[in-house]
């Protein structure tokens, strides 16, 4: 099974725009020798590299979730998330669905922590910033907690509480 995940919100872009813009603002105000020069700069700099970072992470790539057949699920019950850039295709990361604990909406990390125990490691690889569907998938190995937030359907995501610990 294969869910392409499509950025659904515009909330990068605006972000972007709004940071490229306080940086165009930063750097007339450097160059008008307005206040200190030296922290203008600082500004401007510290907002382009936030447009990049952003419009890396979010605007230039795409995920794919895919699933390992049906009919291989005891051979084989994996789950590989493929990141997309433009023509460029590359497996971000593959997971053995024998260690997934839970598949639960997301709550916040507060409340994570309290129900199922304090969090190693947190990896996020969802195209929108802010997903109104997501979902939280935990991981446990070796007696650490992971948790990975994809941005899926319910369908995907019953299909991968159906696999859990298989």
């Amino acid at each position: 099974m294969t869910y392409l995940c499509l950025r659904r919100r515009a909330t990068a872009q605006v972000l972007c725009v709004l940071l490229f813009l306080l940086t165009l603002l930063f750097g007339i105000l450097s160059s008008l020798n307005i206040g200190w020069r030296g922290i203008w700069q600082l500004l401007m700099l510290a907002s382009l590299v936030a447009v990049i970072q952003i419009s890396q992470r979010y605007l230039l790539s795409g995920y794919e979730y895919i699933l390992d057949p049906a009919d291989e699920i005891l051979l084989r019950n994996r789950l590989t998330i493929v990141r997309t850039q433009g023509k460029k295709r590359f497996a971000v990361i593959t997971l053995n669905l024998k260690n997934l604990t839970a598949v639960i909406p997301p709550i916040g990390t507060g409340a994570l922590t309290e129900e199922y125990g304090k969090i190693s490691a947190r990896m996020n690889f969802c195209p929108d910033m802010f997903p109104s569907e997501s979902v939280l998938l935990l991981f446990t190995v070796d007696d650490e907690l992971s948790v990975i937030k994809l941005q899926c359907g319910e369908d995907f995501a019953e299909e991968l509480r159906r696999r859990a610990g298989v």
